[in-house]
This record gives structure tokens, sequence and C-alpha cells, in this order.
């Protein structure tokens, strides 16, 4: 047994040895076998069934050789790329190193087993096409995802899967968990998002610019941010419908969330219409189910901590606005709803929300900037406008 230990504790990694032979990895950035192998096309229920028949993992593999499910070679292969995965991210890491005699070690190698000296050997050439800013990549590097730079992925999976890992809020080395990809293919990836302007380091400060205010006959500018229900949403990937675009403060905003009570009182009518509402809130995601998410909203709910889209569309912070006494009475209601948490503002606090009614083609119809906090567009209007819509036909 071959234990290495690093500063960075995700990079600890240990390895069973036999016969020259790697014939066990624990790594922290090394995917479970079943990820392994569904990268490699074994069917996930097959793999299930495998690991229940089986027991052990090498129960499992031969359960899946012998059904063929797996060939030999391809299974070679699979224990070559985790060995490979495991090893890449050490090759230029100072590590502290201990051994000890593996006292159940089995009489013969197990399916598994992979050329320690070739593995080596192959790490340290992947290692060496790595540029000095992929190399200073660590498993706990996390990334903030520009919802505005969707163009610079369509058409490649790895981008946007690392992409959308990242809007996640999953670090490096919980991607090399996750994700199909090798470490070297994964920090190339990165880097690459990283000069694009994709992704940058969570701890960088964006740049704040405020875009002038948008107008109708205008395209709605693209973006795509983390869902409440899982998964992203893209605006553009609504083309064909059109959208009721609501930009709201915090999750728990006294003044939002009356609003959206009356929003989900109107979705059916909306939907029958063929409109789609999408809201955007201020907050990080993991907040908006204490929020916004105690309504249920049957539409997306969407997470912008940074602002960015807000930026984008022109939505700016007024103190005016804020103290408004025609905010009262909505506020009165909106604390009945949250209670104490209405007075967490996530950096909302002076925020002017902003809602977009938008065509099927993707072009702005009308451009509500709200005045003070709670002139939200009126109910009556929006309705109104859905009526005009060509319903999409769902034949």
């Amino acid at each position: 047994m071959l234990n290495l230990a690093f500063a960075d504790q995700q990079l600890n990694t240990a390895l069973r040895l036999m016969q020259g032979q790697i014939v066990g990895l624990r790594s922290g950035v090394l995917p479970p076998w079943s990820v392994s192998l569904i990268a490699q096309g074994v069917h996930p229920v097959t793999i299930a069934e495998a690991q229940q028949v089986g027991g052990s993992l090498q129960g499992a593999l031969e359960f899946l050789l012998d059904r063929g499910y797996l060939g030999r070679a391809q299974l070679d292969g699979v224990a070559q790329e985790r060995a490979l995965s495991a090893l890449l991210p050490l090759a230029w890491q100072t590590s502290m190193t201990s051994s000890a005699l593996w006292a159940d070690a089995p009489s013969e190698l197990p399916l598994n087993s992979t050329s320690t000296q070739q593995i080596i050997e192959t790490a340290e050439r992947h290692a060496a096409l790595l540029t000095r800013e992929e190399r200073a990549l660590k498993p706990s590097s996390r990334f903030s995802a520009n919802p505005l730079s969707v163009s610079t992925m369509v058409g490649n999976e790895d981008k946007e899967r690392v992409y959308h890992a990242a809007m996640r809020g999953l670090s490096l080395g919980e991607m090399s968990q996750r994700l199909p990809q090798r470490w070297d293919t994964l920090t190339q990836t990165v880097s690459r998002l990283l000069r694009e302007g994709a992704l940058r380091p969570q701890n960088a400060a964006a740049p704040r610019e405020v875009a002038d205010a948008l107008k109708a006959g205008q395209a709605a500018p693209d973006f795509c941010l983390p869902d409440l229900a899982g998964g992203e949403l893209r605006l553009s990937a609504l083309r064909g419908q059109p959208v009721w675009l609501v930009f709201n403060r915090q999750s728990t905003c006294a003044m939002c969330n009356p609003h959206h009570a009356k929003i989900i009182a109107m979705h059916e009518l909306l939907r029958a219409r063929g409109v789609q509402i999408v809201s955007v809130w201020g907050s990080p995601l993991e907040d908006l189910s204490s929020g916004i998410g105690r309504q249920r909203p049957p539409y997306p709910v969407l997470a912008d901590p940074n602002d960015e889209t807000y930026d984008r569309y022109g939505l700016r912070m007024s103190l005016k606005g804020t103290l408004d006494p025609r905010n009262l009475s909505t506020m009165i209601q909106g604390f009945r709803m949250m209670g104490a948490s209405a007075l967490k503002d996530d950096g909302e606090l002076l925020r002017m929300p902003a809602e977009f009614l938008i065509g099927a083609d993707g072009v702005i119809e009308t451009a509500h900037y709200n005045s003070y906090g709670s002139d939200w567009l009126p109910m009556e209007r929006v309705l109104s406008w859905a009526d005009q819509q060509t319903v999409p036909d769902r034949h």
C-alpha cells in the first residue's frame, strides 16, 4: 500500500500495488467505477444489477464480462484511464509518502489491474503538455459562470459540461469525479473558458458596467442561469414562444413575493395562451428554496447572485424608489409571507425590479423598469399582451 498526502487534501491518493501492477486506487479526483463504466457505454441499470449480483467490485466486473456487457479490452481501457486520471494531477506535485504491507492481498492479479510503470510514464507525458496556468488549477478551485457567455459553448460538449458544472457550484475536484473528462482535458477546458470570459475564478470580482435601459424593438439579450428546479435555462431556448421575463430583488423580498403570488394565480391563464413565465432573482441558488421557492412557482426560478444579467438588462439601484411610501402596503403583505427573512438583502436592498414582455421572435415588446419597488406591470396589461400572442401549435 502506498499513500501519498498533499497540501490540497483532495489530491491525497492511496495505491494498491502488486507484481508491478496498480490493482486498487483511492483518490479525491477519481470518479466511482460505476461512473467510469457508464462513460464507456455500460447501462446504469446493468451496472446496478452487476453490483447486486456480484457483491464486490471484482464480482461485478466478472458479471459484466460473463454476460458480454463489457469486453476484456474495454475493461483494460477503463482501468488504465482511471489510473491515468488519478496520477495525472500528481505529476508536478510534492507529497508526503508512506507505505505498508497489504495484508489481504489476493493470490492473483484482479481484473482491474494496470501496469504501474507504463501508466506513470503516460501520466508524465500528458502532464508535460499542460501550461503553467493549467497546472496551477487545484481540485479546490471554484469558478463563477458568466451567464451572458452562452454562445462560446454552442456545439462543444466538453465546454458545456464544465460551464454548467461551474454554474451549479462544483469545484474542479468535484467536476473530475462527475464529468467524463480526464484531469488534463478538464483543466484545458477550464483554461479555455477562463480565457474566453465564460468562467472566472470565484474570488475574482466581475467588472460592473450597467447597460442602458432596453427598449421595445430590441432583441432580448441571451443568458443561461441555474434553475431552482434543477438544471439550467437558456433564454434563447424559449425562442418560438412569448416570454414574460421578471427581474426581482432577493429571494425573500417583501415587494417581489406578493407580486409572484399574483403571477402564480395567473399562470394557467397565461400558459393557455402559450406564454412562458421566467423569474430571475439576485440570490444564490441555495437561497431560492427558502424564499420564492416556498410558493412553489410552476415556472423557472433562476439565480443570478452576481447580478450580471441585471447589469446587461439595464437594472439600477434607487434609494428613493426603495423608500417610496407607495411600497408600504405591498411590503406589509410581503412581511406576512416571508417573516423576518424578508430583511435579508443579498446586496439587492436598493434594487429596482423590471419586467419584459418578449415576443416569440425574441424581440422585446414591452420593457418596464419599476420607478419604485412595487411598481409592477398591471396584470390586465400582461393579459392583454398575452391575448395578442399566437399560441404555438401543440399537435
